[in-house]
């Protein structure tokens, strides 16, 4: 992934209703959904046909919504659970890049020795 940037956008009251009732609809928050419209936009005004999600990105979607799942039942039983999580959120976003940025080094890696 490389080196990211926060950026911070203001949007008016229907975009924001529209943009969480797709990351609602597709397990998200805010921040992946936004990224996830920003990168089809960015293909579609391309020329690329950007139709439903391929079967990698629906797998990848399943798995974030288990693992945002398994968050939030384990800030349910755990003593001030909620604020914790909310304390780690950013570290938790930081070290996912770091982990997909492994992904991707390993399969950049893959076709160089064989």
């Amino acid at each position: 992934m490389g080196t990211t940037h926060r950026i911070q956008v203001r949007l008016g009251p229907e975009l924001l209703s529209q943009v969480r009732r797709f990351a609602h609809e597709n397990g998200l928050g805010l921040s992946p959904a936004l990224r996830l419209l920003a990168a089809r936009s960015l293909q579609a005004a391309g020329g690329e046909v950007v139709g439903p999600p391929a079967a990698g990105e629906r797998a990848s979607l399943a798995a974030l919504l288990a693992a945002e799942h398994s968050l939030l039942l384990t800030a349910s039983v755990l003593p001030e659970g909620e604020r914790r999580v909310a304390a780690l959120a950013e570290r938790a976003a930081a070290a996912a890049e770091d982990r997909l940025a492994l992904f991707s080094d390993q399969r950049g890696g893959e076709g160089r020795d064989g």
